[in-house]
């Protein structure tokens, strides 16, 4: 038996997922909760097996916030073993990543098919990691263009770095080397370096390419 507690801020969600449920005699429904704290109160009185939680859950006279993320993160903080599927109408990138990160076992849009919806759950309580497969694909190539970031980065030195990120705000070598306190000579050097690196042509490719692909938090040193 798999002791199930639904968190949706939509009622008819909720009692849409009981009747789902009450035709499979091995789900057994325990608990709701339509707010981030019921969620997080009820899951420490109820200890469900696994928990199937909305992303976004409103707040009284605010718009809605990625809250379900904030108490996945806070259940498992105290109910590690507890699994929680994300439920959500976006297939939104950082939503995934943020849902991951804070211990989710899986992410589903709320299209999913019902048999899709009861493998998925019997999968995650057997601890598996669950996706759905409208954003698979979607998931994997952000992983792969992540991982050629990292590999990139970790390619170049602390110097070409750091000349890589002035040359993307703008900066000219002389600026460059001022800052740097170096020589304009050694910053045309690591230009070159750098260049050869990103197998780009010039400059301006180097610094589109690591704008384009967020190598540097650009508006944390503007700022």
């Amino acid at each position: 038996m798999i002791k199930l507690m639904l968190v949706d801020d939509h009622e008819v969600v909720r009692m849409g997922l009981v009747s789902l449920f009450e035709l499979y005699p091995n789900f057994k429904v325990v608990g709701q909760a339509s707010t981030e704290e019921e969620a997080v109160s009820k899951a420490m009185e109820l200890k469900p097996d696994l928990i199937i939680m909305d992303v976004k859950l409103a707040i009284l006279g605010q718009a809605k916030h990625n809250n379900g993320i904030s108490a996945c993160r806070e259940i498992k903080e105290i109910l590690p073993d507890t699994k929680i599927i994300m439920l959500s109408s976006f297939a939104d990138d950082e939503l995934i990543y943020e849902s991951i990160l804070a211990g989710a076992s899986g992410y589903l849009l709320k299209g999913v098919d019902s048999k899709e919806l009861i493998t998925s759950i019997e999968k995650a309580a057997q601890g598996k990691a669950i996706l759905d497969p409208d954003i698979t694909d979607k998931v994997f190539k952000s992983m792969r263009k992540i991982s050629k970031q990292h590999i990139i980065l970790n390619e170049l030195t602390n110097q070409e770095k750091e000349v890589l990120k002035l040359l993307s705000l703008g900066k000219s070598n002389k600026e460059i080397a001022l800052e740097m306190v170096l020589s304009e000579k050694t910053i045309r050097n690591y230009v070159s370096q750098i260049l050869a690196k990103l197998e780009v042509s010039n400059r301006f490719e180097a610094a589109n390419y690591a704008v384009k692909n967020k190598l540097f938090d650009f508006d944390k040193d503007m700022s």
